[in-house]
């Protein structure tokens, strides 16, 4: 006789909701396949964001096979460089390094994208990408990367850029403090002194206007050579005037009374009478001189503790009174703003675009 009830077996009903249970299941599944595909410009503004974090916050850092340990990675090769990172400290977010960006926005060191994708951006994902930076004051332009497209993730950063420091040494302070003597002589002696303890003495000095021995630019300018040697005034004196025959470079660590004498990286620092070409000494003087010690120059070999000395030594032809403070006491090389230009924040604008 033929079942017409309509009652389902058992083993049907087991396997549909079985199948049912597996099917939801899968469903819910399914969007989660495509979570990479879609939502490009939110994932690409959160890199963006993440890369604009790193490049203003971090001061960056040097990989494990660094040779020098000491310095950081704006003076290493390429392949020692492990992240890139522009802030002068973790503890000053937004105020950049000056010698940190110069570095990051050479090309001739680093090759986009490979060097940057590495270094700053990070992923797997090939990421295309520009990062730029503009100082307001001088409005100039440095950016890496590709053309930006139509689409693509963005932040902005408003930033600080701090500056190097500088010293100008000139009439009035020559003859306020007496640094030219009053006898006629062949041979003088003029003394800088640079505290390093002095200058990182400072758990009360802000890291964003501190001078950085052995990472800042330095600067010092002797002009008005020609009031500390009367009746020399006009060119026909030229060149039978003065002769920077040498600068000698001392170290004295904390607590001794010992001078160590302490070899440059190079001589070529010395820039005579506003020429643009550094030029190592004997070097006639005119009326002017300037001394450029850029980043790392007192790096190699330096003591944090010590106070470093920069002798200048000059042949007067004839013997006569020129610029010498050997009887007095040596230029210092501080904080006060009487000796010197301290470091200055100019304010820049950095934009990171990724697609």
């Amino acid at each position: 006789m033929t079942d017409n009830s309509g009652v389902l077996s058992v083993d049907f009903l087991a396997g549909f909701t079985i199948f049912m249970i597996s099917f939801i299941w899968i469903a819910t599944m399914v969007p989660g396949l495509f979570i990479g595909l879609s939502a490009h410009t939110i994932d690409y503004d959160a890199v963006a964001y993440r890369t604009g974090v790193i490049l203003a916050e971090d001061p960056g850092a040097i990989g494990p096979n660094s040779n020098d340990e000491s310095s950081p990675w704006e003076f290493q090769p390429p392949e020692d460089v492990s992240r890139f990172g522009l802030a002068v400290s973790k503890e000053t977010p937004n105020i950049l390094d000056e010698n940190k960006v110069k570095r990051f926005f050479c090309s001739t060191v680093f090759s986009y994208p490979d060097d940057y994708q590495k270094k700053a951006i990070f992923g797997d994902y090939p990421y295309r990408f520009n990062i730029s930076l503009r100082t307001t004051s001088d409005n100039q332009f440095r950016s890496v990367g590709d053309i930006i497209p139509s689409e693509y993730g963005y932040i902005r950063r408003d930033v600080k850029i701090k500056g190097s420091s500088n010293a100008t040494i000139g009439d009035a302070m020559i003859k306020a403090r007496g640094y030219n003597n009053t006898e006629n002589v062949t041979w003088n002696q003029f003394s800088i002194m640079i505290n390093a303890f002095a200058l990182r003495s400072g758990s009360v000095r802000d890291p964003r206007y501190q001078i950085n021995l052995p990472n800042d630019k330095i600067i010092i300018n002797i002009t008005d050579l020609n009031t500390t040697r009367p009746n020399w005034n006009t060119l026909n004196d030229y060149p039978s005037g003065s002769t920077l025959t040498n600068v000698t470079f001392y170290q004295m660590s904390l607590g001794s009374t010992y001078l160590t004498p302490w070899p440059p990286i190079n001589g070529n620092f010395i820039y005579e009478d506003g020429n643009t070409i550094p030029v190592p000494p004997p070097v006639v003087v005119r009326n002017n001189i300037s001394m450029v010690f850029g980043p790392e120059f007192f790096a190699r070999g330096w003591d944090p503790t010590s106070t470093m000395y920069v002798n200048l030594t000059f042949n007067l032809t004839p013997p006569s009174q020129f610029l010498n403070n050997t009887l007095t006491a040596p230029f210092d090389y501080n904080y006060d703003p009487a000796n010197v230009t301290q470091p200055a924040l100019s304010d820049a604008v950095m934009e990171v675009a990724v697609w």
